[in-house]
């Protein structure tokens, strides 16, 4: 009796290493773990002032892929920008993101982001270079940000 149930057992094992087929516990819980990041929220943190000083904001809860303008009172101001841990995000310019009308976007930055705009030489795209974007000297961004777009890591 004692035989027959290990070969009982061996032979599901086998079966179910032939079949390809995962455990039960395993897919559950890598559906759960791509639910949690897709429902991650987003945080973004800037400032007026280099280096994370004078008047800041820390925006939390935003959706992935929206476009969000800085608000009034920081739009051309911003010196300091950093995302969220799980955040990146990409800066606009002219007020969206696009291509059109003088718009443009900046290289992805990830946290804890750019400390001082002054001294950043990050890639742009705009529609001059759409293709491959090009680097921008220090002080680009220094008075240009209007909004952002964030996603998850």
């Amino acid at each position: 009796m004692r035989f027959s149930y290990v070969v009982t057992v061996l032979t599901a094992a086998i079966a179910s290493f032939v079949s390809g087929a995962p455990e039960p516990s395993a897919v559950a819980r890598a559906e759960h773990e791509i639910e949690a990041r897709a429902t991650k929220p987003l945080g973004v943190f800037y400032c007026v002032g280099a280096v994370w000083t004078t008047k800041c904001w820390h925006r939390v809860n935003l959706k992935a892929g929206t476009f969000y303008e800085v608000g009034p009172s920081y739009n051309d101001k911003i010196l300091s920008f950093g995302p969220d841990r799980g955040t990146r995000c990409t800066l606009c310019i002219n007020g969206d993101c696009s291509l059109q009308n003088g718009g443009g976007f900046s290289e992805v930055i990830h946290y804890p982001g750019i400390r001082d705009m002054n001294d950043w030489w990050g890639k742009f795209w705009d529609y001059d270079h759409s293709w491959s974007g090009v680097y921008v000297s220090q002080n680009f961004w220094n008075g240009r940000i209007s909004g952002f777009l964030c996603y998850p890591e």
